[in-house]
């Protein structure tokens, strides 16, 4: 049996269609100490999120709103990952670094340098998984972006993670046994000897 270090904390990260929750949701059923979530933890409220039918449609937010979205997240996740230092596997569907990536999801009106400094005071994924497949795939299954939307964030995921360590690059359009075995074998090399 594989021992997992105190904590290992995954990040799935992707265009919209490319398997993210279909993946780290499947990852999350094969873990006993493990927990899912989308994108960021709710500490103080709920978790109200939607389905955004056109998530680059939406204007941006003030640049005060954008700072203080972008540091209460910070402060969301230092808090979660205090109180839940007992868990073991923490799965997220998206991470804060997607504001980096798309700024127009989250109406985020702050420098990309801005954005980069407040982040650079997150917890860092200790696996970062990206999910890509084909354009033919993605259209599918997704339709809220279009085609050039989603060959623009292609190109910026690969970009973001071309100097990143432990990232897991996955081409989607295989069956699913093959990507989670992929997975397993790759967050073994991350656990303690």
């Amino acid at each position: 049996m594989t021992k997992i270090k105190t904590q290992l904390v995954i990040s799935f990260m992707g265009v919209d269609g490319s398997g993210k929750t279909t993946i780290s949701k499947k990852l999350n059923k094969i873990f006993k100490h493990s927990k899912y979530l989308h994108l960021r933890p709710y500490i103080l409220f709920q978790d109200r999120r939607r389905v955004l039918k056109n998530p680059h449609r939406q204007k941006k937010s003030m640049f005060i709103t954008s700072l203080i979205r972008l540091i209460s997240w910070l402060v969301s996740y230092k808090i979660f990952f205090y109180k839940n230092s007992n868990k073991k596997i923490f799965i997220f569907d998206r991470y804060a670094h997607d504001i980096l990536i798309d700024p127009l999801r989250y109406k985020n009106s702050l420098s990309k340098n801005l954005t980069n400094f407040l982040l650079s005071f997150f917890p860092k994924p200790d696996l970062w998984i990206y999910l890509k497949c084909s354009f033919k795939t993605i259209k599918s299954r997704k339709h809220e972006l279009s085609e050039s939307e989603t060959r623009h964030l292609t190109k910026e995921y690969s970009n973001f993670f071309k100097n990143k360590k432990n990232v897991l690059i996955l081409n989607t359009n295989k069956q699913i046994e093959i990507l989670i075995k992929k997975i397993k074998n790759k967050m073994n090399s991350t656990t303690i000897k």
